[in-house]
């Protein structure tokens, strides 16, 4: 009897060290994702969560979890949401309320196949900022000089690329390191049909895996990589038509194969 007792006490023990590592502070439920699949971001005034409800509806929370906002996001008719995409509070504008690039799009063709977006830059009262028209997405990058720049463009359905390149009056994302949703870790033509250009971001005489996910997070394709060459050509011909994820070296970026 002693030792089953023991035996108990000992089962007990493991299991408290086992567990406990993190602790759940809020569960968030939502139909939507942001541009790099996160729905939470730093600002100059602290980690911010958000959540798109039913695809209209934007609710941006505190970081200790408290609803501050509730937006309905501007969809022209006949769009749908493509994407929330956080960027700053003071990146394009000298206040203090954070800001949202919105994508939306309308897909057009006998099968679906045109895509026209638009982008549109809202702040968290849902003020419409600034429209950039018919650009699908959007990267902001930081010149050596400390200037940021936003490159918005679009791929038309001929496949040929669209660059807009805007200067920023802000100096700061009011993040720690810029997020992985606008760094430079690019694929191009995108849409694409048969093949997608992605800048290597793997260091000179490295190796490193490129990986292609769908959304359901189902692993489609997967190619070594050696650093040294700027850019990677993937051959996406024999994907199905649909949203993919692809990740190199610690960034993550997207595609659609139409």
């Amino acid at each position: 009897m002693k030792k089953l007792i023991f035996g108990l006490i000992a089962v007990v023990t493991i299991s408290n060290l086992s567990f406990g590592q993190a602790t759940l502070e809020q569960s968030y439920a939502t139909n939507e994702v942001s541009r790099d699949f996160t729905n939470a971001f730093k600002t100059d005034t602290g980690l911010h969560y958000f959540t798109v409800e039913a695809s209209t509806i934007l609710k941006i929370y505190t970081s200790s979890h408290t609803l501050t906002n509730t937006i309905t996001i501007p969809i022209d008719n006949g769009f749908v949401l493509d994407g929330v995409y956080p960027v700053s509070d003071t990146l394009f504008n000298t206040d203090t309320l954070m800001e949202f690039l919105i994508f939306t799009l309308i897909q057009s063709g006998a099968g679906g196949e045109i895509f026209t977006y638009k982008m549109t830059l809202i702040n968290q009262n849902g003020t419409i900022l600034q429209q950039f028209g018919d650009r699908g997405y959007a990267n902001i990058i930081k010149e050596s000089s400390g200037v940021f720049k936003l490159i918005a463009h679009k791929t038309t359905n001929e496949n040929n690329t669209v660059y807009d390149v805007y200067s920023l009056p802000g100096t700061t994302l009011g993040t720690v390191t810029l997020n992985k949703n606008i760094s430079s870790f690019l694929g191009f033509p995108n849409p694409t049909e048969n093949t997608i250009a992605i800048t290597n971001n793997v260091e000179n005489g490295q190796n490193g895996n490129l990986e292609v996910y769908d959304t359901n997070g189902k692993k489609v394709m997967q190619k070594n990589i050696v650093g040294g060459n700027n850019v990677i050509h993937l051959d996406v011909t024999e994907l199905s038509k649909g949203v993919y994820l692809y990740k190199l070296n610690g960034e993550t970026n997207r595609f659609i194969k139409k």
